[in-house]
């Protein structure tokens, strides 16, 4: 599989992101949650894709700081040596066409397609790289029925439950799925539509069909998404992982406020652990006050510590659940010894099905957001019938 990462790098606002709801009530809350500036955000993202062999890696990206570019290259270097990389991000079909004779050439099917520059690869299996070789099996399987296949790498809980009768994903995006197959790697479903959602890993085809089946000559176009008015995509295979393998830094944020929504408080965006780029992690696990300079882990914390900083918590997840590409970066890991397990496990159950299905009251809890939410949901099945 190749490693397709194609972005440009800025801290300038998107149009209409001025007003980032995580930056209000949650990154200027706490201090383990604070925004990185985006260079780093990127710089630890590739950094936890090299838990993968990658066949080849094509890295295309541009800075609004000219000045960074022979750091950035330097830093990429250090972690894939062989990369081929280009400082200019594609923006229209002619790039897009520069890409993919680059990735044809190297003749590997698969690609992963990353467009963003911030979705690690949080994944804590330790054999992800056969995990993803295992769900590549499957994407391969089913190409011999249908000619567009991709296994989508993040937004869990989108996906997952996308063809799951009544849920918010199936009433706005999943009526017309079909599940195909499930087992133990992912669960797989039709879309007639296809899905045009940039965190896929996609076959060769599919990503020259986004790219390269009309003419998209004069027009804007920066990931597949931009291409979801001009092009058709009939019958697509979706591999949606049971394994969670890479999230968004800003987790659901785009999900706020509409009929979907996911709350920071049942799933939190992302943070750089302080300590990861000098290898000085520190974990306090179990605890329940909160250790102020450490990343504090604890299941059975009520609270977040973007809301609670005396007694709440940076992650609830088991010490097993840790990413991965963290475990070389944790200089001290400091353990209570007197966890009681069956709470915590109880805790880390409920989180699973939060993660499953986040929209369920035993998911959201009782407060006004959750009687907004459900008022949502009301008006919305009212206004489709």
């Amino acid at each position: 599989m190749i490693l397709y990462f194609d972005s440009y790098i800025t801290d300038i606002p998107l149009p209409g992101r001025d007003r980032n709801l995580l930056k209000e009530n949650i990154r200027e809350n706490c201090n383990v949650y604070k925004m990185p500036e985006r260079l780093e955000i990127a710089k630890y993202v590739l950094s936890s894709y090299t838990l993968y062999p990658w066949s080849n890696v094509l890295i295309r990206y541009e800075l609004d700081d000219r000045t960074l570019y022979k750091e950035f290259d330097k830093y990429i270097k250090t972690l894939f040596p062989t990369a081929k990389i280009l400082h200019k991000r594609s923006d229209n079909q002619k790039e897009y066409r520069k890409s993919l004779k680059i990735l044809e050439s190297w003749g590997d099917p698969w690609i992963f397609y990353s467009p963003n520059n911030d979705h690690p690869l949080i994944s804590s299996i330790n054999n992800i790289s056969q995990y993803l070789d295992e769900l590549i099996v499957l994407a391969r399987k089913w190409q011999k029925q249908y000619r567009f296949v991709s296994i989508m790498y993040s937004h869990f809980s989108e996906f997952i439950s996308l063809p799951v009768f009544n849920t918010p994903q199936y009433l706005l995006y999943g009526k017309e799925s079909k599940i195909l197959e499930e087992n133990d790697y992912a669960k797989i479903y039709l879309v007639s539509n296809g899905d045009f959602s940039s965190v896929q890993i996609t076959s060769i085809n599919l990503l020259k069909h986004w790219f390269n089946s009309v003419n998209l000559s004069g027009k804007k176009v920066i990931r597949a998404e931009d291409t979801i008015h001009d092009v058709r995509v009939s019958n697509q295979v979706i591999i949606a992982p049971k394994k969670i393998i890479c999230a968004h830094f800003d987790g659901y944020e785009h999900l706020l406020g509409k009929v979907n929504e996911i709350m920071s408080d049942q799933i939190p965006p992302l943070f750089i652990p302080k300590g990861f780029f000098t290898n000085e992690i520190k974990i306090s696990y179990g605890f329940s006050k909160y250790n102020q300079n450490w990343i504090n882990i604890n299941p059975s914390s009520s609270n977040y510590s973007f809301r609670d900083q005396k007694y709440g918590t940076d992650l609830k997840i088991s010490l097993n659940q840790i990413p991965l590409f963290w475990r070389s970066h944790i200089s001290v890991l400091k353990v209570n010894s007197e966890i009681n397990q069956e709470v915590f496990n109880k805790s880390l159950i409920k989180q699973r099905k939060i993660l499953e299905n986040p929209w369920l009251i035993s998911s959201k809890g009782i407060s006004i957001s959750t009687v907004r939410f459900f008022l949502r949901i009301m008006g919305f099945i009212v206004n489709i019938r």
